[in-house]
């Protein structure tokens, strides 16, 4: 964690960040995307700059990737939270000419590094240092299905696709149409699916797929879901297993506007031992708390950051 922090911190000082340090006049934005971690993660921002006196202002749950991140470009908001494979394979080769991710999206210090440091000089956009979660795009299946027709890794899924295994796979857009989506399960293991074995639901974050599957709707028998799914354990659902790794790492960080950081630094060693406890496990477990349990996303960030006393 040190490392990362010390990285951050000589990137701001390479751009003259702490040149000159002042209070921070206007209310602290945070913003998030639509779905229930995204939720937690910017209530979590959002409680704990509160609770250490900062005036915020709630704009969580704003909208998709592409809301939240021009929203932060134009400083509509100043922080929300993102995954570093999305601004990896997306964002930055928006952003930097001939730049491509793909080759070390699958490094999660390299990934990390990389994006905070482009972020910081193209955008400054200052990313923290990331959950250890990994809330990667997954393929999620019932586990007596799987156990009947011996589907425990994407390879295995690969084989039953091309010996003419029936699927239906129930998908939100992104998944269905983004490269790092199923294509590129399909580039890495050889196989294909084609329209009309997707139900597509637009917007449909993982609690509404899993729900799907697990309901058999329109013969769905595969899910869209992400690595910290929490509904995957209440469903009795088991994710395939990756071992081409097709998939990039999906590390969630705080990303801020850089003028709020050079007006408030103090807000890195705020934040970032809090987000340090969100590994896959306890990730899911709070996703669980909000998309099975029915508790509001900000009662399980404020329940979360109380027990282990971060907030009063």
């Amino acid at each position: 964690m040190k490392k990362f922090v010390s990285i951050l911190l000589a990137v701001l000082m390479v751009m003259g960040a702490f040149g000159a340090v002042t209070a921070q006049d206007d209310p602290i934005v945070v913003g998030s995307k639509d779905f229930t971690e995204n939720q937690i993660l910017g209530w979590m921002i959002y409680l704990m700059l509160e609770d250490a006196g900062y005036d915020v202002e709630n704009r969580i749950n704003l909208g998709g990737t592409s809301v939240n991140r021009d929203a932060l470009k134009a400083g509509e908001i100043d922080v929300y939270p993102e995954y570093t494979g999305t601004s990896l394979l997306f964002h930055l080769p928006d952003d930097v000419e001939g730049f491509d991710g793909t080759e070390i999206s699958n490094d999660p210090m390299l990934s990390y590094n990389t994006v905070a440091a482009l972020d910081a000089i193209v955008n400054d956009l200052v990313w923290l240092t990331p959950a250890p979660a990994n809330n990667v795009y997954a393929f999620a299946v019932m586990r007596d299905f799987a156990e009947e027709n011996g589907l425990m890794t994407v390879a295995d899924f690969a084989e039953y696709v091309n010996e003419g295994g029936e699927v239906t796979l129930v998908t939100n857009d992104e998944f269905a149409t983004r490269p790092d989506g199923v294509a590129s399960f399909e580039n890495a293991y050889g196989f294909d699916i084609t329209e009309d074995q997707q139900i597509v639901i637009a917007g449909a974050i993982p609690a509404q797929t899993l729900q799907a599957l697990n309901e058999g709707s329109n013969g769905a028998n595969f899910g869209m879901a992400y690595g910290t799914a929490g509904s995957l354990v209440a469903y009795d659902m088991i994710l395939l297993e990756d071992p081409l790794n097709a998939q990039p790492i999906y590390a969630n960080a705080p990303v801020f506007r850089g003028e709020v950081i050079r007006n408030n630094p103090e807000i890195i060693a705020l934040l970032t031992p809090a987000i340090q406890l969100l590994d896959n496990e306890t990730q899911q477990g709070l996703n669980a708390a909000v998309d099975v349990d029915g508790q509001p996303a900000e009662e399980v960030a404020r329940t979360f950051l109380q027990e282990n006393g971060f907030i009063e």
